[in-house]
């Protein structure tokens, strides 16, 4: 069976996955792996990516090349996010990825993001039927995704992500009363411009904010996708976290089991737009899943014959 790898370029992390399609016609995963390179560090203040951050990615763009060589990869596809979408000098990262990796480096819309993410979500038989409303938390943006198994779904965009708020808001260590009132504040604005849910809908979260907070509930001490993919977690975990995450320092979050110290700096941020998504939405609990845009783009773009059909968009707020 051909092998096939996708690249999710974030503006926290960079994720590579590899997958076949196995005889039931479904994507089987051979290989799924996140480096933190934080993309985006700093590029709500300069308006660019800055050379650090652009050296590490291209490495870790190289070195998931390698990976995907010597597992017999024939087909890869890359996409870039929020970061790249947002960066004056976005292209110089696209030349650089080109020149130095051979490979292309695709900036995709919100709304193709939205898309991908939700195929993915929607593909997985636990959530194929019924209303979903999908929270995609990210680095540098978060997207809230509404579908009802037809051809449409609504997505709704805003510019808050764990590290841009993180950046923006809580620079004191640890935050202090009013950076975080501040950006609860900011979250709360944000998230009123999304509908509530609906009584019947079925709430599912991606991204690493979401993976981590089912992780550091487990208390696990590696991560271990068969327990965190399809796990819950309810409003009073996620409070819960919060108020343990405002008094800690940096290197006490660090210790906490379940919480990567590449996350534990920009955690009380994602956890915090994860609250108010709920409670914006009218839901005291959500869903895991670790399937993400690398799983929507690999669907979509090698997979097509198990794919539902295309989903058209009622864009908004992009």
């Amino acid at each position: 069976m051909k092998r096939y790898a996708a690249i999710d370029v974030g503006t926290n992390t960079i994720l590579l996955l590899i997958a076949e399609q196995g005889a039931d016609g479904r994507l089987h995963t051979i290989f799924d792996v996140e480096t933190t390179t934080r993309l985006g560090q700093g590029l709500a203040k300069t308006g660019e990516i800055n050379a650090r951050a652009k050296e590490k990615s291209i490495n870790v763009i190289q070195r998931y090349l390698t990976l995907c060589r010597n597992k017999g990869v024939t087909e890869i596809v890359a996409a870039g996010t929020s970061a790249l979408r947002d960066a004056r000098n976005r292209w110089d990262f696209v030349r650089g990825v080109r020149r130095r990796c051979g490979l292309e480096v695709e900036i995709i819309s919100g709304e193709e993001e939205a898309r991908l993410s939700y195929l993915a979500v929607a593909r997985d038989r636990k959530w194929s039927s019924g209303t979903l409303v999908i929270v995609d938390i990210g680095g540098g943006s978060t997207e809230w995704i509404y579908g009802d198994g037809s051809d449409q779904v609504l997505v709704f965009n805003e510019d808050i992500g764990s590290v841009r708020l993180t950046e923006r808001f809580l620079t004191s260590d640890p935050a202090e009363e009013r950076e975080y009132q501040a950006m609860a504040s900011h979250v709360r604005n944000a998230v009123n411009n999304i509908p509530p849910a609906g009584g019947d809908a079925t709430l599912v979260g991606i991204g690493g904010t979401i993976t981590t907070l089912c992780s550091v509930k487990q208390g696990l001490k590696e991560f271990d996708p068969s327990r965190i993919h399809h796990g819950l977690l309810t409003l009073e975990d996620i409070q819960a976290q919060i108020q343990q995450l405002r008094t800690l320092p940096l290197k006490e979050r660090e210790a906490i089991a379940g919480l990567p110290s590449e996350r534990a700096d920009v955690i009380l941020a994602g956890a915090t737009i994860l609250l108010y998504s709920l409670l914006r939405l009218g839901s005291d609990r959500i869903w895991v899943s670790i399937h993400g845009l690398r799983h929507g783009l690999l669907l979509d773009r090698f997979f097509r014959g198990c794919c539902a059909k295309p989903v058209s968009l009622t864009e908004k707020n992009f």
